[in-house]
């Protein structure tokens, strides 16, 4: 090799090693955690969530799921539907955000400790067991921690309330109505084979009486 082709090939080289250094710049948690101070009032100081506001517990959450549905509220794949009022006020805080606060947010939810909270919980875990066990753990898991794998989010961190809520939203066509929302879709089908809410408190009693 000539020293101009050299040359040439170790600067090529370095460029690309520098494109690829700032594509893959890890996400600031420090500025994240100043942009999550802004979403505190519906979703807890430590991200616990706050059942009265329909804030989700995000805390300890995947950074990739928490990246996507926040995405999935800047585009309206969620929170469009006129029917989805919660889905609405997420949807109109996500426009705020750039890429970049996508990703410095989602990762400093993601460096959080779950915070386990005691909760009254209608349903009969032991009844629960099975009806968990062949519908949703294919998926989320026997432990209902998720699996990154098949981009099933950690259930186990989420209150009873928030559950019950969202799985009647798959079924209500509020969620997982969107082309573009692959994963959304495939849960949207497994929450209509619950047929009736003695089955859906069950279920969400199982997995609240993991550990």
């Amino acid at each position: 090799m000539s020293t101009i082709c050299k040359r040439v090939f170790v600067f090529i080289t370095l460029t690309l090693m520098s494109v690829f250094s700032v594509s893959a710049k890890a996400a600031d948690t420090e500025e994240g955690k100043k942009l999550y101070q802004s979403c505190v009032a519906c979703h807890g100081d430590q991200g616990q969530g706050v059942d009265d506001l329909n804030g989700a517990a995000l805390a300890g959450q995947y950074e990739w799921y928490l990246k996507r549905q926040l995405t999935f509220y800047k585009t309206g794949v969620r929170g469009s539907k006129p029917d989805d009022v919660i889905g609405q006020q997420m949807s109109a805080m996500s426009t705020i955000l750039s890429e970049a606060d996508i990703e410095n947010v989602s990762a400093y939810l993601a460096s959080l400790p779950v915070v386990t909270k005691v909760e009254a919980v209608a349903g009969d875990a032991a009844k629960g067991d099975n009806k968990y066990n062949a519908q949703c753990g294919a998926c989320h898991g026997p432990d209902a921690k998720g699996n990154v794998s098949l981009n099933a989010p950690n259930l186990s961190m989420l209150s009873a309330k928030y559950l019950t809520q969202q799985m009647k939203s798959f079924q209500k066509d509020l969620r997982g109505f969107h082309q573009d929302d692959k994963y959304g879709r495939q849960m949207k089908m497994m929450a209509n084979t619950v047929t009736n809410d003695k089955d859906l408190n069950d279920i969400v009693a199982y997995i609240k009486s993991l550990k």
